[in-house]
């Protein structure tokens, strides 16, 4: 069975220039994860009110906001997809997005962290914005992967908002 790969995200702050996580844990998931898959279909179902918010008149993404890519894997693993978080990002006229790869990738070819990529608006697998004070809204995906384990020992409240949403925008 191919599976998929998703990156966690953890993290302070980005640089724009070529983003990088502070921790990016890695973990597989099967294509028939039914907590992974209610993750993706939440986060896809909010993403519209998500690019509301943090695209600006340009198409250019607000400071500490991501979202986390579907890309196909290249074959060198059992990979069928890697799902990997891309920031800053920017919506082109065409209506597909740009932008830079946030984390080493496993299994997408020649491509490197901070390389640049193209990808539609249905290859997008959760949406990350950071608060002010540096928790996380949205990383529906994380969610699970923090149940999982993938931030060890620390404790949800000093990685995600109880809401994945903010109020304001409901």
């Amino acid at each position: 069975m191919r599976r998929a790969l998703l990156r966690a995200a953890l993290a302070a702050g980005l640089a724009l220039a070529a983003p990088a996580l502070a921790q990016d844990e890695v973990m597989e998931f099967g294509q028939d994860d039914a907590a992974m898959e209610a993750a993706i279909a939440e986060a896809r179902a909010t993403l519209p009110l998500f690019l509301a918010h943090v695209l600006d008149a340009g198409g250019s993404s607000a400071e500490g906001a991501m979202v986390k890519v579907g890309f196909p894997a290249q074959g060198a693993s059992d990979l069928s997809v890697e799902h990997i978080w891309v920031a800053p990002f920017a919506r082109q006229p065409d209506g597909g997005f740009v932008s830079l790869l946030a984390n080493a990738p496993v299994d997408l070819g020649p491509l490197r962290e901070g390389d640049r990529v193209e990808f539609g608006e249905e290859m997008i697998s959760d949406w990350h914005l950071f608060t002010p004070a540096g928790t996380a809204w949205g990383s529906y995906t994380s969610r699970v992967m923090h149940r999982q384990g993938a931030f060890g020992d620390t404790p949800f409240e000093q990685v995600f908002e109880a809401d994945p949403l903010p109020a304001d925008w409901r």
